[in-house]
């Protein structure tokens, strides 16, 4: 299968590498942003800090989303 979806993307014009070092750099700020939020959400205190801890969680679940979908991708084209 890595074989099939490397050959697509070298005959789509794509640097190979160049593709796989970007999706390795979105996945990690990916993560890097779902941790962040697992805090934030974590500290979020006050009579305002309900209300946006539901956007905060919001916020982390796309993130951890985003990141799932990244990582089968990066392991796919090798």
């Amino acid at each position: 299968m890595a074989r099939v979806t490397r050959e697509m993307v070298e005959n789509s014009g794509m640097d190979v590498d160049e593709l796989v070092e970007l999706l390795v750099k979105n996945a990690a700020a990916e993560l890097t942003t779902f941790y962040y939020y697992t805090i934030l959400r974590a500290n979020l205190i006050g009579l305002d800090g309900e209300g946006i801890k539901e956007i905060a969680e919001s916020a982390r679940i796309e993130d951890r989303n985003h990141f799932e979908a990244l990582v089968p991708r990066i392991y796919e084209i090798p």
